[in-house]
């Protein structure tokens, strides 16, 4: 099994890419070969390597699912 987290990145640092995974606190990952990230992207985290850039609709849709999921394990 794969965790993977969405992101917002932050900064841009050659092969290192500070991101924030919207709990405010920043946090170093690999580019892992992903060349054109900028600030205000968004991309899954894998283990500390992005593994996909995404677009701030399926970032938004990530977290929404991630609340709903909390919500009904917060109810059981």
């Amino acid at each position: 099994m794969c965790l993977s987290f969405p992101a917002k990145v932050i900064d841009v640092q050659d092969s290192i890419v500070f991101v924030d995974y919207g709990n405010g606190i920043i946090e170093p990952v690999l580019a892992n070969g992903f060349e054109d990230l900028k600030p205000g992207d968004y991309v899954i985290v894998s283990y500390g390597m992005i593994y996909e850039k995404i677009s701030k609709e399926e970032f938004d849709e990530i977290l929404n699912y991630e609340k709903e999921i909390n919500s009904v394990i917060r109810n059981v």
